[in-house]
């Protein structure tokens, strides 16, 4: 039977957060022996279209790899695509959950994005039997979903847009009805709206009409609890491993004397902590990590476990070239607010290394080597690993299980993969190797990336897309370079 899904196609795009490699990542840190990336199985629920599980199957070619979706339109334009990128370690597949006599086996990777809070209880219930059902002995299992209490102001929102567009006959007409009502109330408010609620408005208002439409208009919308969320995953056998950004789980903006009294006050019990953080923060959004209840936890992550991780960081060192010296105090500042600042040479070694090989990785025994080579002093593998925990706890570092593909130089014949040179003939959306996406928006822009197969220098670069622009062989070769450049930056070129 045909769904809402297939009137009007959710877009799919891939979710960093949502990968293997991050998955790994966070439950080795808690102790547990997650599958190699080389050689898992990975299931992705609602799956849409596939766009999140393509490049893990295309950079994974021995991975396993399955996703299901309700809407056949979406499943069958998914296939199409891993037909022309000649995937064999992938399969979508059209099902409904609630299908008993469905089997999908054994997977160490499950991921349900967007899915939890917008389905009834019944096939919320069905998801959890299915994680509890399929998750390998040392899977991790990925759910992300709307967040009481800041949830609330989504449904006040909600609730003003279906009041406006009641009786609207078509979808267009919905999208159309509950911008107009969200443009209403942001020009009510103001220029000095502050706040939340201004940034939900924006938020809305920003959001692609086939998001707006199935996600604020559709006819499911439950913000749940954290804690309600997790009694909900014990019923089934699950555990709380982690948020999926482990730096969410922080108490960040709260004052640390308040952080202290909840700790305290919690005794101990990391889901009611979060519960209590989730408040002060007003948190409106969660991806949580689940495991089985029988994996044995620790309180906290295993800094002794860092060592088996690679390492990078987009945090840029604020000075043009940093002072190691000690006692000269130097700041990096990173994505999302994120920032360090620290006069101990030995970290500032760390986060230079990590900056300059951005966005590439560096494993933890080759770090520890250079930073030792820049400053000796307190060289050693614990201190490595207790600053790699805490600025990963920070948001200022990412730590991986495996070696990302990307390099961060432009080489002399630059590569994009065949994945991305793929997309680019064919849309605007284009995956990086770091499973996120660019949005190139001119023609020109995707031209250059499909050109980048390794066998073209700069200059035949210029001499392809010399014909098609007015610019001067001396501008275009400086605007290629720059533009290459940022590819590098953004983790789109690979060795």
């Amino acid at each position: 039977m045909p769904t809402l899904y297939d009137e009007v196609l959710y877009p799919s795009l891939p979710f960093g957060e949502t990968h293997p490699d991050r998955l790994a990542a966070i439950a080795i840190l808690f102790g547990m022996d997650p599958a190699p990336l080389t050689n898992c199985r990975v299931l992705e629920v609602g799956c849409g279209d596939g766009e999140n599980l393509i490049p893990i199957a295309f950079h994974h070619p021995g991975s396993a790899i399955v996703g299901i979706d309700a809407a056949e339109v979406a499943i069958r334009a998914g296939n199409a695509e891993i037909a022309a990128l000649r995937l064999t370690n992938l399969r979508l597949v059209h099902g409904d959950i609630l299908d008993e006599s469905l089997t999908l086996g054994t997977f160490d990777y499950v991921i349900a994005h967007g899915f939890y809070s917008w389905v009834p209880e019944p096939v919320r219930d069905r998801l959890m039997a299915i994680v509890q059902a399929s998750l390998a002995p040392h899977g991790v299992a990925y759910i992300s979903y709307n967040a009481l209490p800041g949830g609330r102001i989504r449904e006040m929102l909600r609730e003003m847009m279906l009041f406006h567009v009641e009786g609207a006959a078509t979808a267009a007409a919905r999208i159309q009805g509950a911008n107009q009502m969200m443009q209403w109330f942001m020009d009510s408010r103001g220029a000095s709206e502050t706040g939340i609620l201004k940034a939900q408005v924006e938020s809305i208002l920003e959001r692609q009409p086939e998001c707006l439409y199935h996600d604020e208009l559709g006819g499911v919308y439950r913000p749940v609890y954290f804690q309600e969320f997790m009694k909900h995953a014990a019923a089934f056998g699950l555990q709380f491993l982690s948020e999926a950004n482990y730096y969410d789980m922080q108490p960040g903006t709260i004052p640390a004397a308040v952080a202290q009294q909840v700790e305290s006050a919690t005794g101990g019990d990391r889901v009611l902590r979060d519960q209590y953080f989730d408040f002060l923060k007003c948190r409106l959004f969660r991806r949580t990590l689940l495991c089985r209840q029988d994996v044995a936890l620790p309180a906290a992550p295993i800094a002794e476990r860092v060592r088996l991780l690679h390492a990078t960081s987009g945090a840029k060192p604020v000075s043009a070239r940093p002072d190691l010296a000690a006692g000269v105090a130097e700041e990096f500042r990173g994505g999302h607010g994120s920032g360090v600042t620290t006069s101990h040479p030995f970290s500032k070694a760390i986060l230079q290394l990590l900056n300059e090989a951005w966005p590439a990785t560096i494993p933890f025994p080759d770090l520890l080597a250079r930073a030792a080579q820049l400053a000796p002093q307190d060289a050693s593998a614990e201190n490595l690993a207790g600053i790699l925990l805490a600025t990963y706890a920070q948001g200022v570092i990412e730590l991986h299980s495996e070696a990302t593909p990307c390099v961060p130089r432009v080489s002399l014949r630059p590569v994009a993969s065949e994945l991305a040179r793929s997309q680019a003939r064919r849309g605007r959306l284009i995956t990086t190797a770091r499973h996120l996406t660019i949005q190139a928006l001119d023609d020109q822009l995707r031209r250059l990336i499909g050109l980048l197969d390794g066998e073209h220098e700069l200059a035949d670069l210029v001499r392809e897309l010399a014909p098609e622009l007015q610019m001067s062989e001396a501008e275009l070769a400086k605007d290629t370079r720059e533009k290459l450049e940022q590819f590098a930056e953004m983790g789109l070129l690979v060795g």
